[in-house]
Parts: structure tokens; sequence; C-alpha cells
């Protein structure tokens, strides 16, 4: 798959996305864009609707190479108003590489989220929303905690079905920063210069909520890179993620779940998630 054909992926997407959406808009019932939209939290994929909220996540991945572990605040989040938001996201990053060699830790890249919900249909339990991420190359590059600065336009949408849900987004990321050069293995050869990093993500999510305080996820999430490593270039990814969601008290969610390979192209064998979320 090359670079054109993954654009008219992400072309197809988010047409998807938008289809549908004049059929709900003109409906007449919910359109006050200052109601909120219940939807449930998700694992991976971006919510559409802005919150007001503080979450702590923790990863820890395998693959053939290393384990990782991500501990921090990935989402540090502000919505004045029900249909704009603002998110910070603080990781603290631990690789341990199979190979003889210390394991390194430390920051990894802080990113900023602005998202703005320009339809949100409370009596259809439906929200489309679009935004940007910026990420600050605060991670150490040479260390592989990080170090890219790249920007991420992306678009999400959502709607509920009773007690199911459904919810999608697509990002597209490009990295502003050059990469720096890696020195090479033997002698009389010259420093290579990587691409920089360029890739699109899709996700979505289906939620079940059995009971009131108990929901069961499960996510298809993809990831193709258009720049960048040579491994994965122009490969897609293809990750199931089943998960729980559970209610602990009022504005209280604990949710968790696996993220595991169903293609060969893959940056990891597996990926826990635990995630605290607390609404304000």
């Amino acid at each position: 798959m090359g670079i054109p054909d993954v654009k008219r992926i992400v072309v197809v997407a988010l047409t998807l996305l938008v289809l549908g959406i004049p059929s709900l808009a003109f409906t007449g019932e919910g359109s006050d864009g200052a109601e909120e939209v219940s939807l449930p939290p998700t694992l991976v994929t971006e919510g559409a609707t802005p919150a007001t909220e503080l979450e702590a996540t923790f990863t820890a991945s395998e693959s053939s190479a290393e384990r990782g572990y991500t501990l921090g605040l990935s989402s540090i989040q502000y919505a004045p108003i029900p249909s704009f938001g603002l998110k910070l996201a603080i990781p603290f990053v631990v690789r341990d590489p199979k190979d003889p060699v210390p394991s390194v830790g430390g920051i990894g890249d802080v990113s900023v989220m602005a998202k703005y919900a320009p339809l949100m249909l409370p009596a259809q339990k439906f929200a489309l929303a679009t935004g940007l991420k910026l990420t600050f190359p605060t991670g150490s590059e040479r260390r592989e905690l990080g170090g890219a600065f790249a920007v991420a336009p992306f678009i999400a949408a959502g709607k509920g079905f009773g007690p199911f849900s459904l919810q999608a987004d697509v990002t597209y990321s490009w990295q502003l920063n050059q990469p720096r050069m890696i020195e090479p293995e033997e002698e009389g050869e010259d420093p290579f210069q990587p691409d920089k990093e360029e890739g699109v993500t899709a996700n979505v999510t289906g939620t079940y909520s059995p009971l009131e305080r108990l929901a069961l996820i499960l996510e298809l999430n993809g990831v193709t890179v258009t720049k960048g490593d040579e491994e994965l270039k122009d490969r897609v990814q293809l990750y199931l993620t089943p998960g729980l969601s559970v209610e602990l008290a009022k504005s209280w969610n604990l949710r968790a779940g696996a993220q595991l390979p169903v293609t060969s192209a893959r940056d990891f064998d597996y990926n826990v998630i635990v995630i605290l979320t607390k609404g304000f």
C-alpha cells in the first residue's frame, strides 16, 4: 500500500464520518450546541465530546526488541463550554531493552490538544468534533523517549443507540522538526538522516452497557506510517482492543484493555492499558 492509497483511505474515512450528519442536523431536535452529549469513555479512540477531567494512564507493552512502560497524566482537560475543550498530556516513559543494555526512563513528549464540537445533538446522542494536537519534543531523542515536534489534525464522531454506542476518529500526524542523524555502526560509513515521521491513525470503538455502571469495550485501531520507520512504512497495522469500563463512584471511571495485533505489521506484540478518570 503506497502513500496515495493511504491518503484515499483517509478521505474515505472522513467522508463516512460526515455522511449521515445532514439527516441528523436537520431533524430539528436537540440541535442546541450548548447542550451536552453523553458518550461512554474509550481506551484508544479520541472521544467526540470535550470534558473537564483529570486522567491517569498506565501502559505496558512488549515487542521483539524491548518492553515499554508509560505512566502519566494522559488528560488534564478543561472544557469551559460543552463544545470546546483544551487537553494537556504529560507522559513518563520507561524503555527496557531485551539486549544487555541499561533501561532508560524519563519524561516523554508533552502534547496539547484543542477540540471543538460544532455539532452536538443530545436527543440523538450524536456528536461531531474536530481539533488539533501539538506534540512538543520534551522527551530525549537520543534515549528514544521522544523528541518529535509534531502537528496532528483530527476528526471524531460518536453516536449512542440505547445501551450501545459507536465512536470513531481519524488523525493525520506530521513531524515538523528534523530527526537527529544516526551514527553508522561500522567505520567508513556515512551518518544516516531519517525521514520526518508522518502517519495516519483511524480508530473505531463499540461499547455495550449491560448494567448501569459496567460497559464492555471493543476497539479496532489502525495505524499506517507513511514516512519514517522503514520497517513499517506503508504497511497497515491493525490492533483489536477488548476492554472493560467500570464506574467506581460518581464521576470516577476505571477502564482496562489489551491491544492485540491482528496483522504481521506491528509496533508491539501486546499493549496493556489501564486508565483512571475523574470528571468534574
